[in-house]
């Protein structure tokens, strides 16, 4: 790319804009609430009118920022690469440790199981059992007097399937955008093969290593958000208020009539459609496509909030460690609390866990920036020294 080109790249890049941010904080909020809180039957049906959005969102709002040109198709590899999976080996590494001094302590879980428990998380628990090395079976339970290091790395499925659907992104991006009858035949192309992929995870009753059989589905999406970033759909000047309204009615009155007939269908749990199979690729790329709407028009009434819209901004920049760390966090919470299992105990200590983790998460995030700014400060005293 010539100098002027990158210079043109730079110029047309697209603003931050203060609502997605929120509106990733509302996200990661509610992600948090979904781990953490123990729903009464009536209260998941809500839930999941309401959110069931979730994931496809994530997705599709990770396209929306992909500028064509801005970087080569390896620049854009290497670069989105390293801003995930760097975090998820941090992370991984220190929960690791984290939870391995536990067990150690509460004499739960030796050295050797604690390598294993490291080892399916870093090849896929379905790598095992396609090898025949582990049995098919869930654990979602925190073991007495211990915590199971796969139960609380439950999240970072999201992380690997976001790489996998980057990677694939970057590559046909420009191509796939070029023009409307070419982006429609690629998006077709890529959720019929998730499609049908899924058809054969239903056959052999347990899904591929990292759940790839959805990341065709997840590439699609990110292909619609930056279709959506390309026509500037959910900018705030784009629509009359009038029309962010009626648009945000229309969508969540669509998502309630699918999800009151088929609860909780095309929510992409755990990056597998556990309850009504393959099918669920369809109304997950639905909510995909409707899901900025959704909740961004939300956001931009947030936003007028003062502090509130700060706070959540705040939170939703910085999703990938609340992520990471919320579920140990939580299970620590928990066995404070004296809860047994996941779902975490009665629905009130469930929501006292919740808002617990929250805080914790906060506190955590403030001090540990707080402690890198100290750090970046001194090194560039003693530089100019």
């Amino acid at each position: 790319m010539t100098a002027s080109q990158n210079t043109t790249a730079l110029k047309i890049a697209k603003p931050r804009d203060k609502a997605q941010d929120i509106a990733k904080g509302v996200s990661i909020l509610l992600v948090i609430l979904f781990h953490t809180f123990t729903m009464p039957v009536w209260f998941k049906t809500i839930f999941s009118i309401a959110c069931v959005w979730l994931m496809p969102f994530f997705f599709t709002l990770s396209g929306y920022y992909y500028t064509p040109g801005k970087k080569t198709k390896k620049e854009n590899i290497i670069h989105r690469t390293k801003q995930l999976m760097i975090p998820y080996f941090q992370y991984s590494v220190g929960i690791w440790i984290i939870t391995t001094v536990y067990n150690l302590i509460r004499n739960t879980y030796t050295i050797g199981q604690s390598l294993y428990h490291y080892l399916t998380f870093l090849v896929s628990r379905n790598t095992l059992i396609l090898l025949g090395l582990e049995p098919i079976k869930s654990d979602m339970t925190i073991v007495p007097n211990g915590i199971k290091f796969t139960t609380v790395v439950v999240p970072f499925w999201f992380i690997v399937m976001m790489m996998f659907s980057n990677i694939i992104f970057y590559l046909i991006a420009d191509y796939a955008l070029s023009n409307k009858k070419r982006l429609i035949s690629i998006l077709a192309l890529l959720i019929s093969t998730s499609y049908l992929i899924n058809l054969g995870v239903e056959a052999i009753g347990f899904g591929l290593p990292w759940n790839i059989q959805n990341v065709p589905m997840g590439t699609a999406l990110m292909l619609i958000g930056a279709q959506y970033g390309k026509t500037k759909i959910l900018a705030k000047e784009a629509v009359s208020t009038k029309w962010t309204i009626i648009n945000t009615l229309v969508a969540y009155a669509i998502s309630a009539v699918i999800q009151l007939k088929y609860p909780g269908i095309g929510s992409w749990a755990g990056g597998t459609f556990r309850t009504y199979g393959a099918i669920e690729v369809f109304p997950c790329v639905l909510f995909g496509i409707m899901s900025p709407f959704m909740v961004i028009s939300i956001s931009r009434l947030l936003e007028k909030i003062p502090g509130l819209g700060f706070a959540l901004s705040w939170v939703g920049a910085r999703t990938i460690p609340f992520l990471f760390v919320h579920w140990l966090v939580s299970s620590f919470v928990s066995i404070f609390l004296k809860l047994q299992a996941q779902p975490l105990g009665a629905a009130l200590e469930s929501l006292l866990n919740c808002f617990i983790t929250i805080a914790i998460l906060v506190v955590y995030r403030i001090v540990w920036e707080l402690i890198l700014k100290t750090i970046k400060t001194k090194k560039a005293a003693k530089a100019n020294a």
